[in-house]
């Protein structure tokens, strides 16, 4: 896992089976800074191993958006 900002984390998955282990780790690490903030979790799906997480403004806080760059 890569932190490239206070609030962002960019994880790359080795194995598709701790994917899920992985995403919840950095999403575990982002939570106090989206509850200081009030604001919720975006994760952003680059390809099938990369993935950026981030606390972010347009997201409600306590919940947690998924989306795929770039959208189909």
């Amino acid at each position: 896992m890569h932190q490239t900002a206070t609030f962002r984390l960019e994880i790359t998955v080795s194995q598709t089976r701790s994917r899920d282990d992985q995403l919840t780790e950095a999403v575990n690490e982002l939570i106090p800074a989206a509850l200081e903030h009030r604001h919720g979790i975006l994760v952003t799906q680059h390809d099938t191993a990369t993935y950026t997480l981030e606390v972010h403004p347009s997201v409600p806080c306590g919940t947690i958006h998924e989306k795929r760059h770039p959208e189909p």
